[in-house]
């Protein structure tokens, strides 16, 4: 909620106000006039906040209106297991590479990078494990 507030809020005071306000806002100490300045924005952005939740064509306050999240990409078994062989030799391919295995196998660029971006982190995860990590 600070986060929504911040633009309002740093109109009125300067940076080092705005700091201690969020320190004071989320440890719950604010004084009596901070609590007293920070009622209109507080209606304000709870008033936006009602506007947005009755308006459906508003969006959802994350994405721009209008803009729908975009689908999980679902990778079929072949292309997996070219993606793993490839990764097997290469577990970070260069830009080119990645652009060439996505034409290749007919998926997006970023498609591919986020895939072997998840399975360095997987194998990451693994190895940590094996070690006895939590």
């Amino acid at each position: 909620m600070v986060a929504i507030l911040s633009t309002r809020w740093l109109t009125s005071v300067d940076t080092y106000s705005y700091i201690t306000f969020v320190f004071r806002f989320e440890s719950l100490t604010l004084s009596h006039n901070n609590m007293i300045a920070l009622k209109p924005v507080l209606c304000a952005w709870l008033d936006e906040a009602e506007a947005a939740k009755r308006d459906p064509e508003g969006g959802n306050g994350v994405l721009p209106p209008g803009e729908k999240k975009r689908k999980r990409t679902s990778i079929a078994a072949p292309e997996k297991r070219s993606l793993e062989a490839y990764f097997a030799v290469q577990p970070r391919p260069s830009g080119e590479k990645i652009a060439a295995i996505a034409e290749k196998l007919d998926l997006k660029k970023n498609v591919v990078r986020v895939w072997f971006c998840n399975q360095r982190q997987k194998q990451k995860r693994m190895k940590f494990a094996a070690q006895g990590g939590l």
